[in-house]
């Protein structure tokens, strides 16, 4: 791999990054539909999302689940994120877990392949 090719898979894998960890929370004004049953709402917002380094895709068909903050009952628990390589259906989007503002607190809208 030449120096420039190293580079730029590296500024890739930044963006990506990035990207993932940005994408986890919800406004109030997205529209997620009812709550799911059984949901915890929760007084305070999740800490912000943690900007982690993404391996290398193990195969093609990989498809990058990214982490989240979960409630633990107590406090805030990060989950990693993973690659699935097993999707539902060739050409599946993962839509990341969000955290969902609402009158009675936050609540977690778990991920879903869509």
């Amino acid at each position: 791999m030449t120096r420039k090719s190293a580079i730029l898979a590296g500024a890739a894998v930044l963006a990506l990054a990035t990207v993932t960890a940005c994408a986890g929370y919800g406004g109030p004004y997205r529209n997620y539909g009812p709550p799911p049953a059984g949901v915890v709402y929760v007084t305070a917002p999740p800490p912000p999302p943690r900007t982690v380094i993404i391996p290398p895709r193990p195969s093609a068909a990989s498809v990058w689940i990214s982490g989240y903050w979960n409630w633990a009952g107590a406090d805030f628990v990060w989950v990693d994120g993973r690659w699935d390589h097993n999707p539902p259906r060739p050409g599946a989007q993962w839509m990341p877990d969000n955290w969902v503002k609402t009158g009675k607190g936050w609540y977690r809208h778990p991920g879903r392949w869509k």
